[in-house]
């Protein structure tokens, strides 16, 4: 039996923007992620290096991928809430999804979560539906229930299907 071929990570240079620097800290294979995506793990840090946070980029487009955990999943310390840092540090990610022919990110939070309902919010994505998580996910031995879905076209002219969790 032959292993499943490792995905091709690309190396990145700090994405760096007004505010924040956001560094690799670490890559995963499928099978050591969420919900079996390959990701990104990138460090947030002021531009100063003081770390406030960390962001996930998830590549791919599996079904519990794009309906229960996100493309991308964020952190920020509490001390540094309130500042926008998890929509810069989204916007500092869109040359990395791109790169991997990724035009639309869904994001998903939980229902109650409203930090990450601004975030999205602020980035322009748009709600598309809650939906009920598994009990076969990861997620749901995590405690959640419920996710929204929140669509964040990084390119207008991105020609989607919306999926709907209810397939």
């Amino acid at each position: 039996m032959t292993a499943a071929p490792l995905f091709p990570f690309r190396q990145y240079d700090p994405l760096v923007g007004p505010e924040l620097t956001l560094t690799v800290n670490r890559c995963l294979e499928g099978n050591q992620a969420l919900e079996g995506a390959p990701a990104y793990l990138f460090d947030i840090r002021l531009n100063d290096g003081l770390a406030i946070g960390q962001i996930d980029l998830r590549i791919g487009h599996g079904h519990s991928l794009v309906t229960y955990a996100g493309h991308i999943g964020y952190g920020i310390e509490p001390a540094h809430r309130g500042h926008y840092y998890a929509a810069q540090a989204c916007q500092l990610l869109v040359d990395v999804a791109l790169d991997h022919d990724m035009e639309a990110l869904w994001i998903t939070c939980n229902p109650d979560n409203l930090g990450s309902i601004k975030t999205c919010q602020r980035l322009g994505a748009r709600l598309i539906e809650k939906v009920k998580v598994p009990l076969w996910s990861e997620l749901w031995r995590r405690g959640d229930r419920e996710k929204l879905r929140f669509l964040w076209q990084l390119r207008p002219t991105a020609n989607l299907t919306v999926l709907s969790g209810h397939d």
